[in-house]
Formats: structure tokens, C-alpha cells, sequence
């Protein structure tokens, strides 16, 4: 999946929890950047395209690699978020973290979910890396959902979503985006 897919899909999580309005924004920041968090690794492209491709989806995208990702986000993020408690911090990231792990076992690129303890890969290819599709509908409801209309009735947003990509995977898997 691609950034902004996962990003929109943190951020979607975050409104169908329905945060009280005080930590409304930071829970949505919170889960946005937890869910993308796990491409910090894409920083090894500036080593180029050949050390991007042997990390990439390697060290932050296995469940050691959420873990250790979900304390150091929630320990940065406790410094100045306050008004969320460090275990609720350490749940919400790990919610966003596993959620792009989720998006990118859809995908194609294969992910090394048991490293350090297996080294095997793991890819549904439902999907290509980047679906427009998904992109569309996941951006669309995160949108949606932020309205003022529908803003109680997030939950059945998601709901929707999830039932909408079932779907599509279902019945076109591996039809769009693929590369």
C-alpha cells in the first residue's frame, strides 16, 4: 500500500473510536502517523534503489519491528501529548502500526512478518502496492467521516469501507494496481 492509503486508513480507525472531542485531534494524529510509521525504513532509498529494495519491508515490518515501533512512537509522543495516557498512546500505536502490516500483506510486495525468528514471506497480492481504488475509497471515507453530518455515524462508515474492499477483493483480486 502506499502512504497515504495508510495514513488515511489510521486516521479512519481513529474516528470510528470515537474520541471524546478534547483528545478528538491528537487521537487522529496519533493513529495517522502510527500507521505509517512502519515506512520509516523507505529512508534507506537515499542509499539507493538496491538497499532500499533488501530493507524495505523487512525490520519495521515484521511484528518484533511493530512492537519496538509501538513504545518509541508512544514514549515521543508522551512528551507532549498529555492528555492521553501512555497506555491508551501505546494501544493506539500499535493499532496504526498493525494496521499498515495489514495493508501491506494485501499488496505484493512480500512481508517478513516472523523476522527475526523466520525468514519467510508473506503477500495475499490481492492488490498492487499502490490501488487506486483503495486509495479512493479509504480517502473518500476518511473524509467523509470527518464531516459534521456523519461524524456519529463513523463507525458505520468503516463498517462500509471494510465491506466495499472485502468485496472488491473478493471478486477483483489482484485486478488493479498491480505493477
Amino acid at each position: 500500500m502506499d502512504a497515504l492509503t495508510h495514513t488515511c486508513s489510521g486516521i479512519l480507525i481513529g474516528q470510528a473510536l470515537r474520541p471524546l472531542p478534547v483528545v478528538r485531534r491528537r487521537t487522529l494524529m496519533v493513529l495517522g502517523l502510527a500507521a505509517l510509521a512502519p515506512d520509516i525504513d523507505a529512508i534507506s532509498y537515499l542509499w539507493g534503489p538496491e538497499v532500499y529494495s533488501r530493507f524495505h519491508h523487512t525490520y519495521t515490518h515484521t511484528i518484533l519491528g511493530v512492537v519496538v515501533l509501538t513504545a518509541v512512537l508512544a514514549g515521543f509522543e508522551r512528551t507532549w501529548i498529555k492528555d492521553i495516557s501512555f497506555p491508551r498512546l501505546l494501544a493506539l500505536n500499535l493499532a496504526g502500526s498493525s494496521l499498515h502490516l495489514v495493508g501491506d500483506l494485501v499488496a505484493l510486495w512480500p512481508v517478513r512478518l516472523l523476522l527475526p525468528w523466520k525468514d519467510h514471506d508473506f503477500a495475499l497480492r490481492w492488490t498492487g502496492d499502490f490501488d487506486l481504488v483503495v486509495l479512493v475509497v479509504v480517502g473518500l471515507a476518511t473524509g467523509l467521516a470527518a464531516t459534521d453530518r456523519l461524524q456519529n455515524l463513523t463507525r458505520w462508515v468503516f463498517g462500509g469501507v471494510m465491506l466495499i474492499l472485502v468485496g472488491y477483493f473478493w471478486w477483483f483480486p489482484g485486478v488493479a494496481g498491480l505493477q
